[in-house]
Formats: C-alpha cells, structure tokens, sequence
C-alpha cells in the first residue's frame, strides 16, 4: 500500500471520528457541553409580551436595589416638638451608624410647622451640598403626608430625609451600607400570564372620595379615591377603588386570596397609567409588594376593604425570599 493509500485511509478515519463526536455531542442537553461545563445562557422570552413583563420586572426590581432605596433604609424617627439629637451614640434620638467615621452629630429643632437643621463646627453634614451650621428645612404642611426636598448628605454614604407621615414629622436615615441592601436575595414572580391583562372601565368619583387608609404600622391616614375600575377576571366581575398618584397615573393597593399563601400577606401594589376614553390596561403581571415587604422601617398602606378581591390572582410578585 502506497504512502497516499496510508494517508487517504488515516483521513478518512479521522474524518469519520470528527462525525461521531459531532453526533453524539449534538445529543447531549444544552446544559452539557464536552467538557462537562454548564451553560448559565438565560431562558429567552418566547414572545414580546414575555420580554415587555420580564424586562418590567427587572426594573422594578433594579429600583429596589438603588443605593439609596428601600433597601438602604435604617431607620424612620418621629419628630418631637424642641431639639432632636442626631449621632451615633447611644442616646440620640436620631441614630447613625455607630462604625461611621468621621465622628458626626447635630440636631433638628422642630417649633411648630418649622423644621429647623443644626450641625456643629467642622460638621460633614452637608444640606443641598454646602455646609451651614443651621437651615430651615423646605416640605409641604398642608398635607398629612410629604415628602421634603431638601437632600441632606453625610460623605457619600448617609442620607437624611425629612417626610411628613399622618400630621407627623419624621427622619428617614438611609445608609448605602445598609444589611438589607447587602444581603438582598433578589425578588420573586410568577412567570408572566397574558389572561391577567385585562381591559377596565373606569367611573370616576365626582366629588372625590376621601376614606381611612391604615398603614401596617396601625395608623389611619384620609386618602382621596379618584375613582372606581371595573373588570372581569374568571368569568368573575371585579372591582378597584384607585388612587391618584399623579396626573399621568392610578395607584392600586389591592389583597386577593393568594395574599398570606403564595403572595405578601397585607398585599401588593399596582401602577397603571392614566385612563383613557374611560378605559384602563390593568397588567396584575406587573402587581408588586410594597416596601414594607422588605424594610421594618416603612409605612405602607393597607388595602381598604372594598380593594379585597375574592378572586386568586396568580400574577406578578411572589411573596418575599424572607417570608
């Protein structure tokens, strides 16, 4: 046999080999490859609904996870009426980390409707980025709940925040250091359901309505009802009382009998956008749990007893990892 002939016949051996391991490697599950190595290729959305729902999704849960987000919260402090002492020593009434350096203190002054913030010599307290040893703080007290726009900073890791929950005022202290911010495990959801999209009628409240709203910490809050969505889900008629979140939007606390079982237990949230022609989009794929589900330190609201649907809505977010 020639040279070539060894040659010919080795190539086509060789060949033949090559065939085999193609063949049987193409036979393997998608998680397997030759070296025994696993695939970590995420599952691609099948449709553009899916992929609308699951990129929705990822951003609610991004927003969580901010710096300075729920998560970062660790501590809401009612305000008293004269001086409220801010630090991390063990007697102020307004706690900072105890491991933040430098050392930093200061006090709110509170007199009346007046929010008044004091800071020491050499502070690194910083309001609206300067430094000034007093500052009255700016937020709205015509309303039973605010929000104050001032941005108070310590470095780049503390946030202060003055609100105004039920007539009250209170700090929020937000650390991007936070444990919960740490640990956080990430959110869960029910894979994404088209028939929990659904189209409802929307009456509105002419004058609106104004109702008692308890918060999870027990406190009762007058809310204004904008108006009422009507819908069907499971052959069933079902109805929401919806708030007013802002011009372009409806805001919805709602409970339904999942709630306690598969879902958070005080229920779940829904933004929809603002109707029109009387019609409303309500996506309960996009029904997520309140802060509350995540941090000691917030106040939800409670869904009233006419937002109690007696219906399982097996869409949008699952109950919490902690849970």
């Amino acid at each position: 046999m020639s040279f070539n002939d060894n040659a010919a016949r080795t190539l086509s051996l060789a060949t033949r080999t090559i065939g085999i391991i193609i063949c049987m490697s193409s036979s393997f599950p998608n998680s397997i490859n030759l070296a025994n190595a696993q695939d970590v290729t995420p599952k691609q959305p099948e449709n553009s609904y899916e992929k609308e729902i699951l990129d929705w999704q990822a951003a609610n849960e991004k927003r969580l996870q901010d710096p300075f987000g729920w998560l970062a919260l660790t501590g809401h402090y009612w305000l008293q009426e004269g001086t409220n002492s801010v630090g991390s020593e063990a007697n102020s009434q307004i706690k900072l980390p105890q491991n933040l350096a430098p050392h930093t203190s200061g006090s709110i002054f509170v007199k009346g409707r007046t929010v008044e913030f004091r800071t020491g010599p050499n502070s690194p307290i910083q309001i609206n980025g300067k430094s000034e040893p007093k500052m009255t703080l700016t937020i709205d007290t015509s309303e039973a709940e605010s929000d104050g726009s001032d941005t108070i900073t310590i470095g780049d890791r503390i946030r202060l925040q003055l609100v105004r929950r039920v007539g009250r005022f209170a700090i929020r202290v937000r650390d991007r250091e936070s444990s919960l911010l740490k640990e956080f495990e990430g959110k869960k959801w029910h894979a994404p359901r088209p028939e929990y999209r659904v189209e409802a009628t929307f009456t509105p409240y002419e004058p609106v309505k104004s109702i008692q709203i308890v918060n999870i910490q027990g406190d009762s809050v007058e809310t204004k009802v904008v108006g009422s969505l009507k819908f069907r889900i499971q052959e069933k008629d079902l109805q929401l009382d919806a708030f007013s979140e802002s011009p372009d939007s409806l805001f919805l606390v709602f409970k339904d009998r999942t709630s306690g079982k598969t879902t958070y237990a005080p229920g779940r949230f829904l933004t929809t956008e603002a109707p029109v022609n009387g019609r409303v989009i309500l996506d309960f794929n996009k029904a997520y749990n309140p802060p509350c589900a995540f941090s000691p330190h917030t106040l939800c609201p409670l869904p009233p007893k006419q937002n109690h649907l007696d219906i399982e809505i097996a869409a949008g977010e699952l109950k919490p990892a902690h849970d």
